[in-house]
This record gives C-alpha cells, structure tokens and sequence, in this order.
C-alpha cells in the first residue's frame, strides 16, 4: 500500500507516524506532500522515513500541484493533517473521489481564538475549510474522544473514524534502570518542554512560570526553539534570590527524552485565557513523553488531559500553578513515580499503530492489511 501524507508544515505526530508504520507496517510506503520545512529540517530528523518528499510552492495553486504529485506517487491513500485544514480540502478536489482522503485533527479551529502561527497566512475561510475537511473525507481520525465528540457536535462524521493520541515513540523511550533519587528536603525539579509564546495564546506561559517558581519549584525549561528575550528576562527576574528557572537550549527529541530523566515530574498545563475550549479537547504529546521518560504529568484542569491522568494514575490535576509545590510535598512522589514507570509501555504509539493500519484497508477497501506489530520490548 501506498500513502501520502499531506501537511501544511510537517510535524512530530507524522514523524511518530511514520516511524511506528516503518517497524509495525513494513509493506506500507509512505511519501510526503507538504509547504514549509520538511521534518528534518524543523526537528533535525524524519526525512528518511520517507520514500519522496514532494514540496508543493505556496504561491501556487495546490490543486495542480496535488494532482502532479498523486501521478508521480500513485496513492491508495491520502493522509492530511491539520490546521489548516485548507490543505485536506485541496487533496480531496485533486483526488476527485478516485483515492480516499482521510484527515486527521490535531487541532481544531472552531476552538480557538487564536491564529495558529505556523509561519503561513491564515486561509481566509477557515471554518468553512474545517467542515469540508471533515464531512468530505472518508476517514476522520482525532487525538482524543473529547475532540471527536465536539466535531460530531458540529458536523457530520464519515463512518470510519478512529481516535490516535500523540503517544511517545517506544524506540526513543530512554533507559530507567538507574534510578534517580531525590534527597527529601531538595526542591522538586520539574521540567516543561515543548513550544513558548508571548502572543497571550495557550504557549504563553509567562504567569504559570511565574508562579510555579514562586511556590518553590525548580523550574527547568527545555523550549522547541530558541527561548524569546522575554523568557530569560522573566528567568532573570525569578532568580534575583538563587536559581531556580533554567532555561536550557534546545536538543535534538531522543536527547530531549534523555534529559527528562533527570527530574522529578513534568509539567503540561496551559495558558487558558483565550483557547479553554481547545484545550479541554487536548492530548498534548508533552505528556505521554513525560510518562515515557518515568515522570509524573502535573497539569491544570484542562478536560481531556485531566481526565487521562486521573483515569491512569499517572499525575496529578492541579487548579492553580501556584498550587503545585505544596501538593506535591504532601503526596508519595515515589509511589506515585513507581505506577509511571509500570504504565510507560502502554502509551506508545508503536502499540497503537494497528488503528490506523486498520483505518487505511477500511477507507481503501483492503483486506490485506492484516496488523503485523513488532513492539519494542522496553525496560521497566
């Protein structure tokens, strides 16, 4: 079987996709249809997971370059992902009902109130391309049931869907055997890795930083890109009486899941000031890389993630970030490490990869896609 992955700029869920796809469904080829950097260009790897990389030039009509690369590659399936999901909609025109399309939500634009700031103008009718992204293709996958739910309130869904969260790459998992030991009277360290703003979106965590660090933690910041100015003058701020936010400088992923290692838990709570609605539907990739790495997940109540943590025991749900340091003093964080640890393995996506190896043969009509999984054995 042949796929086409198709994005506006590639991101870490493809790379994870296609890597699980590589060691779980050897007989799938995958190419890539896309407008920004290409994944190893933004992350420093995943290019070569890739059996074609077709670059479809933003000042020209995608429709034309869409049906162009569908001749070259030969499709039996086109997978678009979002936002926007201008693109999705330009695949299912140039695939005139000849290839299924299916689209998968990352994220969903009637729930935010914020641009998406992936480098590119925003389309000029957004909801009207999220409706037909979604009720034109033939297969519809999202990140968690919560997000699904709110499109079908919206929409109507195609009849194969599946739900696929942005779980953590087994083979990137880090060794735990040896075990870090906290001296008891030592502030908890507690890591956020991931993407920074200052825009007043979900990333600008500017106030939450503040107040974690106010409340006694030991702050460490392991940003996507390069920090702003803004971040290391609120570090410098914070730090007037002993250090106690670290910015560090970003690292390539697998280096990134080395490091985690080195901290009691880590932190996945957002900016809810604009995008709260998004953010109830969330299952950010952050936190199953924390459970990956053998850290327990510290959030604020954002519906889907809170729900995930307490359902699995993995964390703790907190209403406030200046609440954090005095509830984690009154817990067992080593018991709480402990069921982590026991439960890193179950959140892969090398062990969910079957759902959609199994959605590809529902839209495109094969029966030869029986699962083949080779799972990584991972250490406790």
């Amino acid at each position: 079987m042949r796929v086409l992955f198709v994005h506006r700029q590639p991101c870490i869920r493809t790379l994870k996709y296609a890597t699980a796809l590589r060691s779980a469904a050897p007989d799938i080829d995958v190419a890539f249809a896309y407008q920004g950097k290409t994944l190893t260009q933004f992350y420093g790897s995943g290019d070569e997971l890739f059996s074609g990389w077709y670059q479809l030039p933003y000042a020209v009509d995608p429709v034309t370059e869409l049906e162009a690369t569908i001749d070259r590659f030969r499709p039996d399936v086109i997978h678009c992902h979002n936002l926007p999901d201008t693109l999705t909609v330009s695949a299912q025109q140039a695939a005139a009902g000849r290839i299924p399309v299916i689209h998968d939500v990352h994220d969903f634009q009637s729930l935010r109130k914020t641009p998406y700031e992936d480098g590119f103008p925003d389309p000029p009718d957004p909801i009207a391309d999220e409706r037909i992204a979604v009720e034109a293709s033939d297969g519809l996958i999202t990140v968690s049931d919560q997000l699904l739910q709110e499109i079908a309130d919206r929409y109507e869904l195609p009849a194969q869907h599946r739900v696929i969260a942005n779980y953590v790459l087994a083979e990137d998992l880090p060794d735990l055997s040896a075990r870090r030991v906290r001296e008891r009277s030592a502030p908890i360290r507690m890591v956020y890795q991931g993407s920074l703003s200052t825009s007043q979106g979900h990333y600008d965590l500017r106030d939450i930083f503040t107040d974690l660090v106010e409340s006694g933690i030991e702050l460490h910041v392991h940003p996507a890109r390069p920090a702003a100015a803004e971040y290391r003058a609120l570090a410098d701020r914070l730090n007037v009486h002993g250090v106690r936010m670290h910015i560090h400088e970003p690292c390539a992923p697998r280096e990134l899941l080395r490091r985690l290692t080195d901290y009691d838990v880590g932190w996945a709570g957002f900016n809810t000031t604009h995008n709260d609605a998004h953010l109830n539907t969330v299952l950010p990739n952050k936190a199953f890389e924390y459970v990956g790495c053998g850290l327990p997940v510290v959030s604020l109540p954002h519906d889907a993630l809170a729900d995930w943590i307490d359902g699995n025991g993995v964390g703790i749900v907190v209403q406030r970030a200046s609440d954090v340091a005095a509830a984690l003093q009154g817990m067992d964080l080593d018991a709480l490490r402990d069921t982590v640890r026991a439960k890193r393995r179950d959140f892969t996506m090398e062990a969910a990869i079957g759902r959609l190896r199994d959605l590809y043969g529902a839209v495109s009509g094969s029966t030869s896609l029986t699962p083949t999984l080779h799972i990584p054995t991972l250490q406790p």
